[in-house]
């Protein structure tokens, strides 16, 4: 008898876990309108979960306990406002919606954490920015100087002081933290280049598979913020962001798919800033990596480098058209292969630009420009090339043209700038970029 009261107390005692965690709010002059939580994936946003205000409005809306990390409240055709999810049942309230310091949270320490944070961090970089500028002006004046040289430093230290007080099971704390290295990028180059290689490092001793950065939304924005930082290191800026690449793929192991799709990213920011040194790198790491299979797409990315990096000679083309029979038959000094079609939007903004310099590319370095075409239509063709001065070609087999297997072209526009002898040269991502290379090596 007493096992069996022993048994029924037990079950009525136990806690079910919560599965779901709600946000009800109030959003002033808002009434009848379609709200959506959406969480992030290192790569996109997606919906949580959907709901509409009533006529004051009101709103309750959900999201999963599997979900811990930043997400966007977005009202329908209206404002948008970052929140953090950490198994809390909380109230927004948001009156004047003009203005985000009319915005309140309600039993959330984790919004409440941040909200102060981040003001917190907005006031301290107003008073650095005015000691920072007063500085110069009192380097005479040793007593003053120093005045200045030590608020400032107590400044630097307020951020730190505030995060390091937070516990680490808030996802405020490291959000935060996040958020500021993001901030302090771009401030360290303009303001604080001494302070680079620390955020250097705070950077490259994340881990980027752990799953409050990939749900923060803030992963590529902190990848590229890194990447431009960089860049201030000149000469040595190569070592730096090699480097920073072996840390990040490191961390990312156990995660193959993020893995390629982080690679790609920095790739291409890194061909974006004429990089090449360091997106050779990590082209050519990618391809000698044993732990991670690369799909098809990614493949052909990074083969490029293997076989079509600057120095490498590039594979002849058959032309489909009156003109010369190949792309090796050409005996300019300088040839410009170029793909694209005309489906593609970047190549309708391109490529006519390539007309702006055509002719003194032609008359001043001997260059000639050959351009394949990866449309399947030739009416589309046709009207797209004519007014093109310059060679086309185009087979209408799309992504199947063997020339761009060959060139292990995956993007449109494609560019390859080439020698007389069919020497690859640079690959350029804009007819500036040829111009400046040419007007350098005339």
């Amino acid at each position: 008898m007493h096992a069996l009261k022993f048994i029924l107390l037990l079950l009525t005692t136990v806690t079910v876990a919560q599965t779901k965690f709600t946000i009800k709010g109030h959003f002033n002059a808002t009434a009848n309108k379609e709200i959506t939580l959406k969480g992030f994936t290192a790569q996109e946003s997606f919906p949580l979960d959907k709901t509409t205000t009533d006529s004051n409005g009101n709103f309750a809306i959900t999201y999963s306990a599997d979900y811990i990390g930043a997400a966007l409240l977005e009202i329908t055709k209206g404002k948008k406002v970052i929140v953090l999810l950490n198994h809390e049942n909380y109230e927004l309230q948001w009156d004047d919606m003009n203005t985000s310091k009319s915005m309140k949270f309600i039993n959330s320490p984790e919004n409440s954490t941040f909200d102060k944070g981040l003001t917190l961090y907005q006031n301290t970089q107003e008073k650095k920015s005015g000691i920072t500028y007063l500085i110069p002006f009192y380097e005479n004046e040793p007593q003053k100087s120093s005045f200045f040289k030590t608020e400032l430093n107590q400044l630097n230290a307020v951020i730190p002081n505030y995060l390091n007080s937070l516990s680490d099971k808030t996802y405020a704390s490291y959000y935060l933290k996040i958020r500021t290295l993001i901030a302090d990028f771009p401030l360290s180059t303009k303001r604080y280049p001494e302070r680079i290689p620390e955020l250097e490092k705070q950077c490259t001793d994340l881990n980027f598979n752990d799953q409050r950065l990939i749900h923060s939304g803030l992963y590529y924005e902190l990848l590229d913020t890194y990447v431009a930082t960089l860049e201030h290191y000149g000469e040595k800026k190569a070592q730096h962001l090699n480097a920073g690449i072996d840390a990040i793929l490191a961390s990312l192991k156990s995660n193959p798919d993020l893995k390629q799709n982080v690679a790609e990213h920095l790739f291409n920011q890194l061909e974006k800033r004429s990089l090449f040194e360091s997106s050779q790198y990590i082209a050519l790491a990618m391809l000698t990596d044993n732990t991670c299979q690369l799909d098809d797409k990614h493949k052909a990315l990074f083969e490029q480098y293997r076989k079509m990096g600057n120095g490498k000679t590039a594979p002849d083309i058959s032309f489909f058209n009156e003109h010369k029979s190949s792309l090796y038959d050409l005996k300019n000094k300088y040839k410009l292969v170029v793909f694209g079609a005309s489906w593609c939007p970047k190549c309708v903004e391109e490529i006519p630009k390539l007309k702006t310099f055509y002719d003194r590319w032609v008359k001043q370095y001997n260059l000639e420009i050959v351009f394949i075409s990866l449309d399947d239509q030739k009416k589309d063709y046709d009207n797209f090339i004519k007014d093109f001065p310059w060679i086309s070609s185009c087979d209408f087999n799309k992504w199947e043209t063997q020339a761009a297997k060959d060139y292990c072209v995956f993007g449109t526009p494609t560019m390859y700038l080439l020698d007389s002898k069919n020497t690859i040269q640079i690959k350029p991502i804009s007819a500036e970029q040829v111009n400046a290379w040419l007007q350098l090596h005339q």
